[in-house]
């Protein structure tokens, strides 16, 4: 990513938190590698047109997270009509599990390591206290756990808070079912995709239904290190605009 000014650095990949500047998990982690990103630019007709989509769905991803996270805080939102079938998805989720929110996208720091970040929700869920991270995206990715894991050190440091034993990720989707061939067609930030198969099918989709999966991260301690090996590359590549970082 590139920055105009130590302003724009400074606001974009981090927090000031009482008078310390922390830069933030998610900017740390933008250093590593994503071959699937990358497959997906490639697969479009301009480094425009992709961006164009993957800025209109992270719109669409933010009216999912501010409606379940409203959700988990015991309010009763107005939901987007382009969220809701997530947003069910989250609730038949919750429907069929103990969750109990114990922090709700709250700002956390990790004053051993040096960095901050927002998490989703600390909660306990079936009885185990665990970071839980919504995501929207199309699939499950590795790359979930290390930020789970930079989120668990964070909260690890905090007497005042329950220990996190463990974090999932809860990946909450939407899609249309051919009622044919029983392919899914999935539509996000203006694109239409269908999965595989159904060749020849004319296809008659169905109703727009919302998708829910859930996975805890294992491996914990080599995702942190992971994570913190992110860190020192992030700041080696950023070593210019962290030098003016006062």
């Amino acid at each position: 990513m590139e920055y105009e000014s130590i302003d724009e650095f400074r606001a974009r990949a981090g927090y000031d938190i009482d008078g310390v500047w922390y830069p933030r998990v998610t900017s740390i982690l933008s250093i590593k590698s994503k071959p699937a990103l990358l497959r997906y630019y490639g697969g479009m007709r301009s480094f425009k047109a992709a961006d164009d989509v993957k800025e209109a769905s992270a719109r669409e991803g933010t009216l999912v997270h501010e409606a379940v996270e409203a959700i988990a805080r015991g309010e009763h939102p107005k939901i987007d009509s382009n969220a809701q079938p997530s947003v069910d998805a989250y609730l038949e989720f919750a429907r069929n599990n103990d969750i109990e929110p114990l922090m709700v996208e709250e700002r956390i720091i990790s004053r051993q390591h040096g960095y901050a970040g927002t998490i989703d929700m600390l909660a306990r869920v079936n009885g185990v206290v665990g970071v839980l991270d919504i995501k929207t995206g199309k699939r499950m990715y590795r790359d979930y756990g290390l930020q789970t894991a930079a989120y668990m050190q964070a909260l690890r440091e905090n007497p005042d808070i329950p220990t996190p034993l463990t974090s999932w990720v809860l990946r909450l989707d939407q899609c249309r079912i051919c009622e044919l061939c029983g392919v899914s067609l999935r539509t996000k930030g203006g694109t239409f995709r269908v999965s595989a198969g159904g060749k020849g099918c004319t296809h008659r989709w169905g109703h727009m239904q919302g998708q829910f999966e859930f996975q805890e991260m294992t491996d914990t301690e080599h995702n942190l290190r992971a994570f913190l090996a992110s860190k020192v590359l992030w700041e080696w590549e950023h070593h210019d605009w962290l030098s003016q970082v006062v």
